[in-house]
């Protein structure tokens, strides 16, 4: 009998298959990103890019608007040592900043920038971006964030692009991203849009459905194809287990190792300047000393060092009158 951890890892790679497959088969534009990035100061952008990246595993990263701070930088290169590089930032310059989009490149991402001047260019350039086609969209205010949340679930569960309009009447860019997919229905949600909107999509020649206002029910769902019997991937199954088996073992590896390697661009150039002396010194030092040996005036020092201290790359100990410095994490420089 196979040992249960074989079984274990042949089980997974077996039902992931499918769902693998059906994913790929919805990217029809062959559109492929490791991070999704919104800015963290306005949840629409988030709610319009929820859909997609439920649809195609890719995960939401927030951040500042103008400029990308310490934290999140530290997070972006754990990602870069998994090999993520693609990154779609969603939103025009106004949303987040060229500044952040040229850092990112600074960091060795390749980016893509997906957006228009409004939040309705917005929805229709990512609904586009990612989908050749779709029988279905849901559509809803963009000034109500809470029925547009509700409209990216429903996104979410029929793997389907959502739009946003003006309350009053249908808006251009999403008018135009129904034609481009070749839509035949269409899903209002929210009780605050306009009938105006229902008049203008029927007399278009879509089936509407109206959520929150005429029914609590939805379409039916597309039926899935059912999924072939697994075993005739039981082979495929085993030899990616084999050759799955040493990735895993060096990506536990190197995680372990750079949970404590820090690399020099977290730090700004005053840290640097005090991790270098701490380095030349061996590793450990006297504060008292820091000053003489960084040019940096006490107080300047002291600042420095409790902002490692925060960061916790370095650690101290009092000694007598004065601190001892040690660093506790490898610099990578």
């Amino acid at each position: 009998m196979l040992d249960r951890k074989v079984l274990f890892i042949l089980g997974i790679l077996l039902a992931s298959l499918v769902p693998l497959s059906a994913v790929s088969a919805q990217n029809d534009k062959n559109v492929y990103y490791d991070i999704i990035i919104v800015r963290n100061d306005n949840l629409i952008d988030y709610i319009v890019a929820l859909p997609y990246a439920a649809a195609f595993d890719i995960p939401i990263l927030p951040v500042n608007p103008t400029q990308l701070d310490e934290q999140t930088k530290a997070q972006l290169y754990s990602y870069a040592q998994l090999g993520w590089k693609e990154i779609l930032i969603v939103g025009n310059t106004n949303a987040v900043s060229a500044e952040v989009e040229n850092e990112l490149m600074r960091m060795g991402f390749n980016v893509k920038r997906v957006g228009g001047e409004y939040r309705t260019d917005t929805a229709e350039r990512l609904a586009t971006h990612f989908y050749s086609h779709s029988d279905i969209v849901f559509l809803a205010s963009s000034s109500d964030y809470g029925s547009a949340l509700v409209a990216a679930k429903f996104a979410m569960e029929y793997k389907a692009p959502l739009l946003l309009t003006l309350d009053n009447d249908l808006s251009e860019p999403a008018e135009n991203a129904l034609k481009e997919l070749g839509v035949t229905q269409v899903v209002m949600v929210g009780a605050g849009l306009s009938s105006n909107i229902q008049e203008k999509l029927e007399a278009e020649g879509y089936t509407v459905f109206w959520y929150a206002k005429y029914l609590d029910t939805l379409p039916r769902k597309p039926k899935e194809e059912a999924p072939e019997s697994p075993y005739k991937y039981l082979i495929m199954g085993a030899v990616l287990a084999l050759v799955l088996s040493l990735p895993v073992v060096v990506y536990y590896g190197k995680k372990r190792w750079s949970a404590n390697v820090v690399p020099v661009e977290v730090l700004t150039e005053k840290e640097r300047i005090v991790i270098e002396a701490i380095l030349k010194a061996g590793g450990t030092v006297k504060q008292e000393d820091l000053p003489e040996m960084t040019n940096y005036s006490r107080p300047t020092v002291s600042r420095i060092i409790q902002e490692l201290e925060k960061k916790q790359l370095i650690s101290r100990e009092k000694v007598g009158k004065t601190f001892i410095v040690k660093l506790i994490k490898e610099i990578r420089l």
